[in-house]
């Protein structure tokens, strides 16, 4: 798997997501975007992301996808039964919300279904650390996998942690 990759997509553009994605944006990517409020996304739009009105055709057009949602419950509806149906093998899904173990997990195995790969990363640092982009994170998942990701972390991301289970939320 190339760690050349030069398109990312992100779900999720309120507190955090938006100063995350921007710093993508920021470092050359090209960003795909989806969020449940549209007009939360007119600010990306403007910098250069491609904004998709089907959170469908963001699955289909992203290798990489990069969720920061606000609970549990909004995660598992979009991941789980919003994108998991479009998701196909080998794409990568990085979840940085603040969720359960529980819900870490649910989230996991129903995208190893698909064969596709999950990180569990939640962030530390809040609001300024996503505007600056010195989050730190903990990542539960494939080391390889993580490695492929990590020029692309690096753009909101100052210290990781790579920690060897499915979730990283025993280290939260």
């Amino acid at each position: 798997m190339s760690s050349s990759i030069r398109t990312v997509g992100f779900i999720g553009t309120g507190l955090m997501g938006l100063p995350m994605a921007k710093n993508i944006l920021s470092k050359k990517y090209k960003l795909n975007v989806w969020n449940r409020t549209a007009g939360k996304t007119l600010e990306l739009q403007k910098k250069g992301a491609k904004v998709f009105k089907d959170i469908k055709d963001l699955v289909q057009n992203s290798k990489v996808i990069v969720s920061m949602l606000a609970n549990d419950d909004v995660c598992k509806a979009i991941l789980i039964k919003k994108i998991q149906p479009y998701l196909k093998k080998g794409q990568i899904v990085i979840d940085m919300s603040s969720t359960t173990q529980n819900t870490a997990l649910e989230i996991g195995k129903a995208l190893k279904k698909k064969k596709v790969f999950f990180l569990d990363a939640p962030v530390s640092g809040g609001t300024i650390g996503a505007e600056k982009g010195t989050l730190a994170i903990m990542v539960g998942g494939d080391k390889k996998i993580f490695n492929v990701v990590m020029p692309i972390l690096k753009a909101w991301v100052l210290q990781f942690m790579l920690v060897k289970l499915d979730v990283a939320k025993l280290q939260n």
